[in-house]
């Protein structure tokens, strides 16, 4: 069994830790979104940042003006004061991988270093693969110690919206993110089957038991909800659920997803 944590959140084995990602563009409404967050059963808050910046109509313009950092500094620290206890995750999602944007490397190196410095978010989503499918392991290690260097934890993660890698595959990808020092592997795939479902589930146990981890491994799409609940008996350490619109196919809503897990954990301590 593994066993990391973040913040004061314990990610290890069984029932998953339940992430609410905020998805509006305006900067109102997310903080309204993040607002929604108290008092909810969840337990930590992921700001996709791709939503915001997609709405921005001259992106690279903004990416360019300091002000237009100035103002990610100033939701991000809205969102940390907001979200009080619960650690705060930044994900910028492309759109090769499921999300709103498309940025080039330099763009992408540099909101991760906006966020790592700021210190208001606790872990970073860095996705594995470019838009081309290639892996860059010299700039993802650069990342990762540039995060690392500012105490923030860094999830390495792949979204395969298409389909539903074998579990041989599934087991191949998670192994690159670990050999890369991610301090979280995450995948997320598409399922059309019971089958797709259970190989997921079948390469995670398997990851758990050669103490590969921690990993976050999710079934997309209405096949691969019973994953969302269920893949924490096989290792995985987190789930995803939505408080205004789902951020994934298949992402049930928050109470949705507490009372699946109260039910499939019955007897465990949240």
């Amino acid at each position: 069994m593994y066993e990391t944590k973040i913040r004061n959140i314990t990610l290890q084995t069984g029932r998953p830790k339940v992430v609410v990602p905020l998805v509006s563009a305006n900067p109102a409404d997310i903080i309204a979104e993040c607002e929604q967050l108290k008092g909810l059963p969840c337990d930590m808050v992921e700001w996709r940042a791709d939503y915001y910046l997609s709405a921005i109509e001259d992106l690279d313009g903004h990416l360019v003006d300091k002000n237009g950092y100035l103002d990610m500094i100033k939701i991000l620290d809205d969102i940390n004061f907001i979200a009080d206890e619960k650690p705060l995750i930044f994900a910028l999602r492309s759109k090769a991988q499921g999300g709103k944007i498309e940025v080039n490397r330099e763009q992408l190196e540099s909101i991760h270093g906006l966020a790592a410095e700021s210190k208001l978010v606790d872990a970073i989503d860095i996705e594995l693969y470019d838009g081309n499918g290639e892996v860059h392991e010299e700039w993802i290690r650069e990342q990762i110690d540039e995060a690392h260097r500012h105490g923030v934890k860094v999830i390495l993660s792949h979204h395969d919206n298409d389909k539903m890698p074998s579990p041989s595959e599934l087991v191949s990808v998670v192994k690159k993110m670990y050999t890369l020092s991610a301090d979280i592997c995450k995948v997320a795939a598409m399922a059309y089957t019971k089958e797709d479902a259970e190989g997921l589930l079948k390469a995670t146990a398997y990851l758990t038991k050669n103490k590969i981890g921690p990993i976050v491994m999710l079934a997309m799409g209405e096949a691969g909800k019973v994953t969302r609940v269920a893949a924490g008996k096989y290792g995985s350490c987190m789930t995803f659920a939505s408080v205004k619109e789902p951020s994934a196919p298949g992402q049930a809503d928050v109470f949705t997803m507490k009372k699946w897990l109260d039910k499939y954990y019955e007897g465990e301590v949240r």
